[in-house]
């Protein structure tokens, strides 16, 4: 059996995706999926970020949007409610309050600035920080997201490298204290099949890498496998390559939810 589900889509109010939403659901339809969910970039406070995100007075229109889409498509396919959320230090309170005020189905978890003014981007290639730095900084967000209880699946583990800045073996030594702290969390990760279309990266491949996956299968971490589409095409993007590759490495189930629940399917 296929993949069933793809968790990490996005809309244009995120500012950086294009495409009406029934056209990434119906893609979804044509690809056999089962379950489809949006999970939109979040709002944050001061307006930080705000290029790349919907605004506050947006999220509510954004939830009601996906929960009417969900009854438009009932009986045809299984819509979500997501939310992709990032991770800010010292921002715990506001986003614990911002996810308790809709029924989401899951909670993805982002670490995409090393600062908590969201200025510095994790991945950016004129990074000022040394590279070993920027990794570092990059591995402690995540696991203080894993640490922190708010979300349920770690989105893009390794986006950091999509600057294009190679790490040292400092830099790769984060990994493991990462993924153990994701496994001892309980929490879930994400394949995100994006890397394969980020031309910054010198050989097309997810996030995390296939190596890292290999090393979350053997902790017994939870695998979700989705696109990060920002446009319709995106969706499900070489999704039969990293099933086969899961297979090979003794994975053959992964994790869906609903309303914060994770359960999981043979696939």
């Amino acid at each position: 059996m296929p993949i069933q589900t793809d968790c990490h889509a996005h809309t244009p109010l995120c500012q950086h995706a294009t495409g009406p939403m029934e056209a990434y659901i119906e893609r979804a339809i044509e690809l056999g999926l089962q379950a489809f969910g949006f999970s939109d970039h979040n709002p944050l406070p001061d307006r930080r970020g705000a290029n790349v995100r919907m605004q506050e007075s947006e999220l509510a229109y954004y939830v009601q949007r996906v929960l009417d889409l969900r009854f438009q498509y009932r009986g045809k396919i299984e819509i979500l409610l997501g939310l992709e959320m990032d991770f800010v230090a010292n921002q715990e309170d506001y986003l614990a309050q911002q996810i308790a005020r809709y029924p989401f189905d899951y909670v993805l978890g982002a670490v995409h600035y090393l600062d908590p003014q969201c200025q510095l981007n994790a991945w950016s290639p004129d990074c000022l920080l040394p590279v070993d730095e920027q990794y570092a900084r990059y591995f402690d967000g995540v696991r203080r997201l894993a640490q922190s209880g708010l979300c349920d699946i770690i989105a893009h583990f390794d986006v950091v490298k999509r600057s294009a800045r190679q790490p040292t073996a400092r830099g790769l030594a984060e990994i493991p204290a990462t993924l153990a702290e994701i496994a001892k969390a309980g929490i879930c990760m994400e394949i995100n099949t994006s890397g394969y279309r980020h031309s910054e990266l010198a050989t097309p491949q997810p996030y995390p890498a296939l190596p890292i996956v290999a090393q979350a299968i053997q902790l017994g971490i939870p695998l979700i496998v989705n696109s990060d589409a920002h446009t319709p095409e995106q969706v499900g993007m070489r999704f039969p390559e990293v099933a086969e590759f899961l297979r090979q490495h003794g994975c053959q189930q992964l994790a869906r939810f609903d309303r914060r629940h994770r359960s999981c399917y043979t696939f």
